[in-house]
């Protein structure tokens, strides 16, 4: 078990941009959750970083990087809201639907059925990719556009971007039944489509940052998340 590098986790953490659009009033969420099975269990509060209280975009997302770093090496799994939150957001609390402004990612992560109480091991993790590469091959025949990839150190995020769908309801509806409709196509025995990633404040793996569940073994490692360019 090979550890990651910090300069490689800094260069990973940046691609988080490619996912989360920022502009001059973003309000940005880190959300450390200490991994289950894992001892000596500790807690720490959701962060926020707004843009209005750096002098530039590019500050902020500098800071954003450096507390996500911050809180991995502290042994925390280290999530984002991957929706925007909304301007009069206050906290201190982690954000919730209702702070959510719109939709502008669609998420369909694939990971293993059955028990997630350790690390994947390799098979499991290449069972997640074939099944990603299927649901994409899907619904490109299907005109939907390239998703961005995320390896998320378990399994494989699809995100396709949306056009600011409006956090209501009526969209909440559409994406929990389009994620069962995918669920009941593609799940087989190992691994499957994640149905309970509908909702609006959905926090998802900052890229470049150690996932860890229970403790690591040499066939199942603690492993980074990162961006795939292709898989």
């Amino acid at each position: 078990m090979s550890p990651v590098s910090l300069s490689v986790q800094r260069a990973e953490l940046k691609k988080t941009w490619g996912l989360i659009a920022v502009g001059d009033s973003s309000i940005l969420e880190l959300r450390p959750i200490w991994p289950k099975g894992v001892p000596d269990y500790k807690k720490a509060p959701s962060v926020h970083v707004s843009v209005k209280d750096f002098e530039s975009i590019a500050a902020c997302k500098a800071a954003f990087e450096a507390k996500a770093l911050e809180l991995n090496q502290q042994g925390f799994n280290v999530y984002t809201v991957m929706n925007p939150i909304r301007e009069d957001f206050t906290g201190p609390g982690a954000a919730g639907d209702d702070d959510i402004r719109y939709r502008d990612l669609l998420l369909i992560d694939i990971d293993r059925v059955g028990d997630t109480s350790c690390p994947a091991n390799q098979a499991e993790l290449d069972a997640a990719k074939v099944l990603a590469l299927e649901i994409r091959e899907y619904l490109a025949e299907r005109d939907w556009p390239k998703p961005i990839i995320l390896m998320s150190a378990n399994g494989y995020h699809l995100y396709y971007i949306l056009e600011g769908i409006p956090n209501d309801l009526e969209s909440a509806s559409i994406v929990r039944r389009f994620l069962k409709n995918l669920s009941n196509r593609f799940d087989n025995a190992v691994v499957g489509v994640d149905t309970k990633v509908y909702n609006a404040s959905r926090i998802t793996k900052v890229p470049g940052t150690i996932a860890r569940k229970g403790m690591e073994t040499v066939d199942r490692p603690y492993r980074m998340a990162e961006v795939c360019d292709e898989i």
